[in-house]
């Protein structure tokens, strides 16, 4: 029985069942991780977690040697790409040549990639590919080794979860919207005529499964929409298929997504996550560790693999070799030179008595101690803080509604309407505003001047009013992008 381990943020979702092609699921759980010791994917306190693990496999009697690590956040960085059918050595060196613009100079990366349906040619095959830093795949192994556990596998959040549905929801459907809501983080994925086209997560700022959180993720949809119109993507959407919520929210859910504007059915995943029906529901509210358990069989999907392949090509590099001829000859001389020294270990003896002597007195010893203690104390503060700077960080991309913001909004709306700011909702990013102009068509150009600013993620508005004093009213409610505001006011 395999185990797959999906880490984000607050939460660490857990899946059993058998791994392969197809998967088998069995059962899941999902646990709360220590305070502060996972931000964005990151292990930020490594002590507290592996304690959090070592409990976790000692209370569930987990197998320690067959599990898959998958991974969220922001810290593994992918693409989809074309590549012409080659052997598969060139197709790694092509890989590599197309993923160089997203290295760092002075870091090691390991790549991964999966094969996809679908392509733009006969003599082109579809991948999405993924770069890792060497240091935090290692860091990964080192923490469930000191776990007592070992990783067979370890992939992304975002390359795992394409490859699962592009192996079991794509046999269903071909144009469509798959939606992961997974606490405050939205993920949207778009397939056209049975090929991966989009990938993105938003963050939403209203407690889960409240009508305001749907409200969000039936937002995050409508901008999806709308970059499927940018870039001239006319297929019909035949469904928004929704995972890691209850099937009791599809009707409600249903309508807040056709007030945005989306006509195509809403409906939960239930095929293609095991051969047991029953247990559909269970499996696509982990769906992210559930991805752990599906595999194409071949080793470039798997960063430890790659990890492995990196090492073991290390161990023939011509550089290696000639340090090894240059340490056997030095070596060499070492085994001329041992009589001498050995005539000089006698002298050396006394010497070496005097510090064992030093190393076994009482004061030098409490002295040690002391310093690892502090020393302890150090890396503690130290890892606090760094959770405190990430979650900072966190609260940095929440809107405020600053002086510079409001001058916007008058310039917007300067040879256009009148306007009169009202309410700001700080908690939802939320600006209302009140526009009057003796002409409706100047208005209309007011609203579509505002659409255009990069500070909005949406714009809404009711309809017109005409007042006793001949002029055209309209109210407008306004949702702020991310970290609006801030900028300004550092």
């Amino acid at each position: 029985m395999s185990v797959s381990v999906y880490l984000n943020n607050l939460q660490v979702q857990f899946v059993q069942g058998t791994r392969g092609k197809k998967g088998n699921f069995q059962q899941s759980m999902i646990l709360d991780a220590p305070e502060g010791s996972i931000i964005n994917g990151v292990i930020t306190d490594a002590s507290a977690f592996v304690a959090f693990l070592k409990e976790t496999w000692s209370f569930y009697q987990f197998p320690k040697n067959d599990v898959h690590l998958v991974v969220g956040g922001n810290k593994i960085h992918g693409r989809s790409i074309d590549v012409p059918v080659l052997p598969p050595a060139k197709t790694r060196q092509y890989i590599g040549r197309e993923i160089s613009d997203m290295e760092k100079e002075g870091e090691t990366y390991i790549v991964c990639y999966n094969a996809l349906h679908g392509s733009t040619g006969k003599k082109l095959k579809k991948y999405y590919v993924e770069m890792a830093e060497k240091d935090l795949i290692k860091d990964y192994v080192d923490i469930f080794k000191e776990a007592g556990i070992t990783l067979k596998s370890l992939v992304s959040a975002e390359g795992s979860l394409i490859s699962l549905l592009d192996n079991t929801v794509t046999a269903y459907n071909k144009t469509f919207i798959m939606q992961i809501m997974n606490g405050n983080i939205v993920t949207n994925v778009l397939w056209v005529d049975g090929c991966f086209n989009y990938y993105n997560s938003v963050r939403c700022f209203n407690d889960v499964g409240t009508s305001a959180y749907f409200e969000d993720c039936a937002r995050s949809l409508s901008n999806l929409n709308q970059f499927m119109q940018a870039h001239k993507i006319e297929q019909r959407v035949e469904k928004i298929i929704i995972a890691g919520t209850e099937n009791a929210d599809m009707s409600f859910y249903g309508d807040i997504v056709s007030a945005y504007g989306l006509s195509a059915p809403v409906t939960t995943l239930n095929q293609g996550l095991g051969p047991n029906p029953e247990k559909n529901h269970l499996a696509q509210q982990v769906i992210f560790a559930l991805s752990g358990l599906y595999t194409d069989g071949t080793k470039e999907s798997n960063f430890l693999a790659n990890l492995d392949l990196k090492e073991k090509k290390s161990t023939i590099d011509p550089e290696l070799k000639k340090n090894i001829i240059i340490v056997g000859a030095t070596l060499a001389v070492m085994a001329l030179i041992f009589l001498v020294v050995f005539a000089m270990r006698m002298i050396r003896q006394s010497r070496y008595n005097e510090l064992v002597e030093y190393n076994e007195d009482p004061m030098v010893v409490s002295q040690a101690a002391m310093f690892d203690a502090f020393s302890a104390r150090r890396d503690t503060l130290a890892s606090r803080a760094n959770s405190i700077r990430n979650v900072l960080n966190t609260i940095d991309t929440y809107p405020v509604f600053t002086r510079e913001v409001e001058r916007l909004l008058q310039k917007t709306a300067s040879g256009y309407a009148d306007i009169t700011i009202g309410s700001f909702d700080a908690e939802n990013g939320l600006v209302n505003v009140t526009a009057r102009a003796t002409d409706v068509e100047m208005i209309n150009q007011y609203i579509y001047r505002l659409q255009e600013q990069e500070i909005f993620s949406s714009v809404r508005y009711s309809g017109y009013t005409y007042n006793q004093d001949g002029t055209w009213s309209i109210n407008v409610t306004c949702t702020f992008a991310e970290s609006v505001g801030r900028e300004v006011e550092e």
